[in-house]
């Protein structure tokens, strides 16, 4: 679970807003904890009240409607968004230590990778879990350990507590968790329930999904904090460097060159590992539900890591650009979502279909009056 959540956002914007808020990375801390860590939290709570059952979750809304937001939300956490964002993010973790590797080439090598790891679909939760985790969570244990002993004093800013609260709010909503949850958890839960001697055992399974997400969702919230501080930290030493490339730049100017290459290989780890379970998720959403299983499964990761490639030539900052507008509007109406979904399962109250359109609505007026 933590390792499907920890991708490219997450190893870029706590950092980058350490690096702004300074001396008040704390209260960013707090707000990004928030909408990063709470608000998925919730997420991950709500489809596993709903045993995984995505259609039933979003079906709430009106079965057509459900299916477009379903289109949506896979489209910007995979080809049109966040694994797109993934392969630029490994590629800047590279681009420090090999600077002459062409982007293309390393991003049709790390898509045919992707494209192997996703292969057989029963694999992807135990090879993430058993195999990459491991190493991922290593990894990012000793830069940050060694990054925050070695630690200067974070410079004086210029912003208050409450801003930098706001601001952490802002990029814990980058991280695009939410969304990802909605996924995450339905794939976890598949994964537990073939597992189970007890394949109606509900009560297991209900425990064992609450487990899963809160230890991921712990996890996430120690890695936060500490790159938060990180970014804080090392501010003046991250001010020419690109957001992808600040954790290489750390863990140099903290352990020396022979650790770049492991900040690198923890970069393209991380990047890699949520690449692959949103690209089967995506492929998996097209074949199935798109086409009845009429292309075929490995057609249809073929085709969502060519649209992953081609997304990904647009750079860092223009795919943050848009989907920056789509969570402003988006993330409020799926948090009404899922308050309303859950509070549906505890009492006879009907009101998810209104309570996600009011609040979309609403945030489509403010992002209009406030452009």
């Amino acid at each position: 679970m933590f390792a499907m959540f920890f991708g490219s956002g997450n190893l870029v914007f706590p950092l980058a807003l350490g690096a702004q808020c300074l001396d008040q990375a704390a209260a960013g801390t707090v707000g990004l904890l928030l909408t990063a860590v709470a608000v998925p939290f919730l997420g991950l709570i709500g489809i596993t009240l709903y045993h995984g059952d995505r259609e039933h979750f979003f079906g709430r809304i009106g079965r057509i409607p459900a299916l477009i937001l379903s289109l949506i939300i896979l489209s910007l956490m995979g080809p049109f968004g966040v694994a797109a964002r993934c392969i630029i993010v490994a590629y800047g973790g590279l681009e420090l230590i090999l600077p002459n590797v062409n982007f293309d080439l390393f991003s049709i090598t790390f898509c045919l990778v992707t494209f192997i790891l996703v292969w057989n679909y029963h694999r992807i939760v135990p090879i993430i879990g058993r195999v990459l985790t491991p190493w991922l969570l290593v990894g990012i244990f000793v830069l940050t350990c060694v990054g925050l002993w070695k630690a200067p004093t974070a410079p004086a800013g210029e912003l208050s507590n409450l801003t930098a609260f706001l601001i952490g709010l802002k990029q814990g909503y980058q991280t695009m968790d939410l969304l990802a949850a909605f996924f995450f958890s339905a794939a976890t839960i598949y994964y537990l329930k073939t597992h189970l001697e007890d394949k109606h055992d509900t009560k297991t399974l209900l425990k064992l999904s609450l487990s899963t997400s809160f230890v991921g969702a712990g996890l996430l919230a120690l890695v936060y904090v500490g790159f938060v501080q990180l970014g804080a930290s090392y501010a003046n030493q991250l001010a020419n460097i690109h957001p992808e490339g600040a954790l290489v730049a750390i863990a140099e100017y903290t352990l020396g060159p022979l650790a770049v290459p492991v900040a690198s290989a923890t970069i393209m780890l991380a990047c890699l590992t949520t690449t692959a379970i949103l690209v089967s998720l995506f492929a998996e959403f097209l074949n199935h539900t798109l086409t009845n299983d009429y292309l075929g499964r490995h057609p249809a990761i073929g085709i969502t890591l060519f649209i992953t490639y081609c997304t990904s030539r647009l750079g860092f900052t223009a795919l943050s650009v848009y989907l920056d507008l789509a969570l402003q509007i988006a993330y409020p109406a799926l948090i009404a979502l899922v308050l309303a979904n859950i509070l549906a399962i505890f009492a006879p109250i009907r009101i998810s279909k209104w309570a996600f359109w009011v609040t979309l609505a609403i945030s489509l007026i403010f992002r209009v009056l406030g452009s």
